[in-house]
């Protein structure tokens, strides 16, 4: 790489570590474990004119002279940076406390990821400790701004963030809380007295400190900002009307597919599936109509666990002894970064889906993790098991992520995606959905070439998850831009899946407050099988299903047109060999 486009690729990454030091702590880079982001209306403009002079550098480069790789890096970044500004002006940012989002969830989770081996670590979540209330400050006044522009949420997606921060404020010393654990366990080279001082020091910041700040932000939810939430659910009701919607679903599936064009491929998509799930049916044979034979999916108790351990049990054993011993096959090299499986954290857990990843840190002290929501565990299926650790896990979001990670020769901003804060879009970088979730899928599909769902009912729950993800197309576009009301994606939901009542509800307030980020995966799927078809037709015999999988996963997280790029120089150099 030229001296000239590194020292620009560094200045970047620096620059967002800086600006996000949250997100740094996330990915495991602690230089900035002592500072919390800034929420500030003035901050925001800063970003936006930074961005700009980061443009205007790249601009200078003679892309027609640099050598391949070097173009493609300034290519991506330019892009990056473009798609920021391009959602700046909608100002998404200005809802950042939500039902599935906002410091009641995620500044607990934040003290989790932090590092504490020293004194200086110690240091540095105390500093945090201090400046919480600042932010919180700063987080009140961005609602402030959104109640006077009118970029308020649906009260559905909000209505549970007093008591989600409630239960922060009812926790104490002898909780199992993130927030006070580093004063409960220290590295044993800190003495009695040191942690004594920790201690006091740590208890005193969050009564003194974190915990009145938390119900300053409760007590203006509850008495200004909840009564201006609006009943309609459309997010073509924000200011910027139909073009908010048609830039975050641009965001999201990567291409200029119209909400038409989306919603048709969801209808004809979920015709295509419907039909391989009434084979099953038949398979089985089931005696009745397809709603009366997934009441009885929904129903009968040998599709569900007894208890919550025996269903987290059930993962564990799923990907250690059935899915990951046939990995090899398929993929030519592993991660080293472990992952893990553990229940959602419990106040997240009755909003959260079934299942979910966080990445590991780059440092290799925090493993990836697999969430499973064993809230309500009576209503998560046995079927829907194998393709939801499919995607979520091996060979999905952890092999992906963790591959990425992984890859030092490609400069940072190419490794790592910022997988939080969905309630930006579009006025944030680029998260590649199409690209993650489409690969997610593609797994889901890829355990039927893995013999994988050997019992009609778990091929039917992935059927179910997949036609899940083709409803999404049609209820998503269906809720934002065609004006169905909440209740009709609810019952097109549960018409055409296996999932639960609990799940569909939980889904569909999800889509709702991520506008066009659930039409990603059908999306990026389609491409990923569409690119593998081009690839074995053109290849024949040549043809290796590792090698195709080792380019995807090593170009890292991109638009599905560098990733076609990537797919098309792979195959002429197959064929040249």
């Amino acid at each position: 790489m030229s001296a000239e486009v590194e020292g620009i690729l560094r200045s970047f990454w620096e620059w967002r570590l800086r600006e996000s030091p949250e997100f740094a702590t996330q990915i495991g880079v602690h230089t900035y474990d002592n500072k919390l982001d800034c929420h500030s209306l003035e901050a925001y403009v800063k970003r936006q004119d930074d961005c700009k002079e980061f443009l205007k550098n790249l601009s200078v480069l003679g892309k027609s002279e640099l050598p391949k790789t070097d173009a493609l890096n300034v290519k991506l970044l330019e892009r990056e940076i473009q798609t920021y500004l391009d959602g700046c002006g909608h100002k998404s940012f200005l809802f950042p406390v939500i039902n599935l989002e906002g410091p009641q969830l995620e500044f607990g989770r934040l003290i989790s990821w932090m590092k504490f081996e020293t004194k200086d670590d110690y240091e540095k979540y105390l500093s945090r400790l201090e400046a919480f209330p600042t932010q919180v400050s700063e987080i009140i006044g961005l609602l402030e701004e959104g109640v006077r522009t009118h970029h308020i949420p649906p009260r559905l997606t909000v209505i549970h963030v007093p008591d989600q921060i409630q239960k922060v404020l009812n926790a104490d010393f002898t909780d199992d809380d993130d927030l006070s654990k580093p004063l409960k366990k220290f590295p044993e080279t800190f003495t009695e007295k040191e942690r004594e001082l920790f201690r006091g020091r740590g208890l005193k910041l969050i009564e003194e400190k974190v915990k009145p700040a938390f119900k300053k932000i409760h007590d203006y939810y509850v008495e200004k900002y909840l009564p201006h939430t609006r009943e309609s659910i459309s997010c073509t009701h924000f200011p910027g009307g139909d073009d908010f919607y048609t830039q975050a679903l641009k965001f999201h599936i990567a291409c200029d597919m119209s909400a038409k064009e989306v919603h048709d491929l969801g209808q004809k998509e979920v015709i295509r599936i419907r039909s391989r799930m009434d084979e099953i049916i038949k398979e089985v044979g089931f005696q009745g109509s397809f709603k009366e034979f997934l009441d009885m999916l929904r129903t009968e108790k040998r599709f569900y666990f007894d208890t919550k351990e025996e269903l987290l049990k059930g993962y564990k054993d799923l990907c250690a002894k059935v899915i990951e011993p046939k990995l090899n096959v398929y993929f030519k090299e592993m991660p080293k970064m472990p992952f893990e499986i553990i229940e959602t954290p419990a106040d997240a857990a009755p909003v959260a889906p079934a299942a979910y990843y966080l990445g590991p840190s780059e440092d290799g002290t925090r493993p990836g993790v697999f969430m499973v929501n064993t809230y309500k565990h009576h209503t998560r299926p046995k079927y829907e098991m194998v393709s939801l650790a499919l995607h979520e896990a091996v060979p999905g979001h952890h092999l992906q992520t963790a591959f990425a990670m992984e890859q030092e020769e490609q400069p940072s901003f190419r490794r790592y995606v910022e997988d939080r804060r969905y309630y930006e879009v579009p006025a944030r970088f680029a998260m590649h959905t199409a690209y993650m979730e489409g690969w997610g899928l593609y797994c889901e599909f890829l355990g039927e070439e893995m013999g994988l769902y050997q019992d009609p009912y778990d091929l039917f729950g992935r059927l179910s998850t997949e036609i899940l993800r083709a409803c999404r197309l049609v209820v998503d576009t269906g809720m934002h831009a065609f004006g169905w009301s909440r209740q009709q994606a609810v019952d097109f939901m549960v018409e055409n899946t296996a999932m639960s009542f609990h799940n569909v509800n939980t889904e569909i307030d999800r889509y709702i407050i991520w506008p066009g980020q659930a039409c990603a995966y059908k999306v990026g799927e389609i491409k990923i099988r569409e690119l593998r078809r081009k690839a074995e037709q053109k290849l024949g015999d040549k043809f290796d299903i590792k090698d195709y999988h080792h380019v995807f996963l090593s170009a890292g997280p991109m638009g599905l047109d560098t990733l076609e790029e990537a797919v098309d120089e792979y195959i002429e150099n197959t064929l040249n060999k």
